[in-house]
């Protein structure tokens, strides 16, 4: 499968991120820029491993959202789409998104992945009804994020030691197209280091 390998999506993310960058179009733009081009290179890895069975398979659903409680690591321009998405919401959903994430900073602080998911820290833009408040600018790693078993998903929030069958290509196309937007970023000279998404969103909405 020539071109279809992960440092493929990485190359080609970072391609279109570093081209809306060069064009003046803002981070914010270099991350939906980088979706698009994610999204494209996936169906095309899609149709070449033949994956429509298994991704028919996943799980993975509206209202599922027992992975929702765990560290987003996500690059500035994501949270520049992040902040984009929340700034169109009415002030009474702002304001409910700014709560949660003042409460997830306060339970987070100092916790390392493990410790963050064994406290069930809820992510502040998942809703009360199970929805991502914001699902269409939603960062890179959640688009990464599947799974063939709800109930195993469950479990693990639960404390229970489980591994979740997950489509590994879905994960490592989108976990090398998020190093690709960094690397358009850095190359930029722009900002390209990990942000914890909840405590990320804290800082944003602060005042």
């Amino acid at each position: 499968m020539a071109g279809l390998g992960y440092s493929d999506a990485r190359r080609q993310t970072a391609a279109a991120a570093g081209e809306a960058l060069a064009q003046g179009q803002g981070p914010a733009k270099a991350a939906r820029a980088a979706i698009t081009a994610t999204d494209s290179f996936f169906d095309r890895v899609r149709v070449a491993l033949k994956l429509d069975e298994q991704l028919a398979n996943q799980a993975c659903a509206a209202g599922c959202s027992w992975c929702c409680h765990q560290i987003v690591a996500i690059t500035a321009a994501e949270l520049d789409l992040v902040a984009e998405a929340i700034a169109a919401k009415p002030p009474k959903a702002r304001a409910a998104i700014a709560a949660r994430a003042r409460e997830a900073a306060a339970k987070g602080a100092g916790l390392d992945q493990r410790q963050w998911w064994a406290a069930r820290i809820r992510c502040p833009l998942l809703e009360d009804d199970g929805l991502c408040g914001i699902h269409e600018s939603r960062p890179l790693p959640c688009r990464a994020h599947n799974s063939a078993d709800a109930g195993a998903c469950r479990r693990s929030f639960e404390g229970e030691a489980v591994r979740t069958p997950v489509l590994a290509a879905q994960q490592g196309v989108w976990a090398h197209a998020q190093t690709g937007l960094a690397e358009a970023l850095a190359q930029a000279g722009q900002s390209a280091m990990g942000l914890n998404l909840a405590l990320a969103v804290d800082e944003l909405l602060k005042g």
